[in-house]
């Protein structure tokens, strides 16, 4: 019987790095299964890349589906998305009300739930059973919290050998960094994570340097060539392309006068958009997060400004067209980096005050305020300087591939 690795994802950056492990697996070690528990929008991405994932509406046979299908559906309104289907949001917050439920009793979880919304799941209950039922040889996840952070949890618990994989830079403001449990392997990007693991309490030995499987992408030629074509299409050839990666603030900062929300990142693209209208030779790139990219308006067509829609769209493809890459803190400004593309972080934005600074991290050109913006565009389009603090090779899927390799031996 073929030995079997249980990978658990949600989507955006994370199933991206998933994705391409899963196929270097198949090169490996194609004795094994890879099964894929593919959350939110990794799901439909999954599906696109070939693979057959399940999601949480697959699995309620391990759980009181009449109870939970009940729960979704009251918990429903604020929390759909056009790239999850209805079932599948319904049996996502349903199983995982169900199991608040379990571990705080009826009042506790409605006060959880209260406080914290859907970012305080944490499913060990549903974990337990899901992972009771495939038997798993070993189980994977990236640094996500809740269904990611349950289901390594409960394979140490179990004693079922653990990977985990962290997209950035292994800082305080990831719970992945906290953790009391920790996975027997940790696959990071660079030396410099590995140390910040270490100095937390992760083991050295089980902490590998294998870089970011999303980012290999950046280095197949096919993407170069779409990239091209993109600019063709476009009319853009010879254009200053400004690639802006937009994300929603979690959370206000007292640092800061921006507020939570969707306000701070459409400020920003109304000035990328007014910068390109006074500059003939430049276009933009507006790419918001693939969770609510649906929830921003669609401004009038303009020629000058691409509004990507991360469903349809591939970003590799898109990072390479780019000349600068204009971010926050999110996935997006490292991985562009790796492109080789120099990347304008906005240091006022809450989520830097309260988790990273790129720019303090040798990855961007720091930009202090969004209306600093255009004078720092102008500055770092003359220059095109880009980071060399971060490098890869397209082989990290390859290197991580061997890590879990490894945790089957085991």
């Amino acid at each position: 019987m073929n030995r079997k690795i249980l990978f658990v994802t949600y989507g955006g950056g994370h199933s991206a790095m998933v994705l391409p492990v899963i196929k270097q697996l198949r090169l490996l070690a194609p004795e094994t299964d890879c099964l894929l528990l593919a959350l939110t929008s990794a799901y439909a991405t999954a599906n696109k890349a070939g693979e057959q994932p399940f999601g949480y509406k697959d699995l309620l046979h391990l759980v009181d589906a009449k109870h939970a299908l009940r729960w979704g559906e009251s918990l429903l309104a604020g929390n759909s998305s056009p790239d999850v289907s209805r079932e599948e949001t319904v049996a996502y917050l349903g199983i995982n009300y169900l199991d608040l439920i379990a571990q705080h009793g009826i009042d506790g979880a409605a006060d959880w739930y209260a406080k914290k919304g859907r970012y305080g799941f944490a499913p060990m209950h549903f974990m337990r059973r899901l992972i009771q039922s495939v038997q798993p040889d070993v189980v994977v996840a990236t640094n996500s919290p809740r269904s990611e952070e349950a289901a390594l949890a409960v394979s140490k618990e179990m004693n079922t050998p653990s990977v985990g994989m962290v997209d950035l830079f292994g800082l305080d403001s990831d719970t992945y960094v906290q953790r009391q449990i920790k996975p027997d392997w940790t696959c990071v990007i660079a030396d410099s994570v590995r140390d910040r693991l270490i100095q937390r309490g992760f083991a050295p030995e089980g902490i590998r340097v294998t870089g970011n499987p999303a980012f290999d992408g950046l280095f197949v030629p096919r993407n170069l060539e779409l990239a091209d074509a993109f600019l063709v299409r476009k009319g853009w050839v010879g254009k200053d392309v400004i690639f802006n990666a937009g994300a929603w603030e979690p959370v206000a900062h007292p640092n800061t006068d921006i507020p939570a929300g969707r306000s701070f990142p459409m400020e920003i693209e109304a000035i990328l958009r007014r910068y390109v209208a006074s500059r003939p030779n430049t276009a933009l790139i507006q790419r918001y997060h693939p969770g609510d990219w649906f929830k921003y308006p669609r401004l009038p067509y303009e020629p000058n400004v691409h509004f990507s829609e991360p469903p349809h769209e591939p970003i590799h493809p898109l990072l390479l067209a780019s000349s600068v890459v204009v971010n926050t803190n999110s996935t997006v400004g490292l991985e562009a980096a790796v492109a080789g593309k120099p990347v304008i972080s906005i240091e006022n934005s809450p989520s830097v005050h309260e988790w990273f600074s790129l720019a303090q991290l040798g990855v961007s050109h720091p930009s202090a305020t969004q209306y600093d913006l255009p004078c720092t565009l102008d500055v770092v389009l003359s220059h095109r300087r880009g980071s060399a603090a971060f490098s890869s090779d397209g082989q990290a899927a390859q290197r991580v591939a061997r890590v879990i390799c490894n945790a089957l031996r085991a």
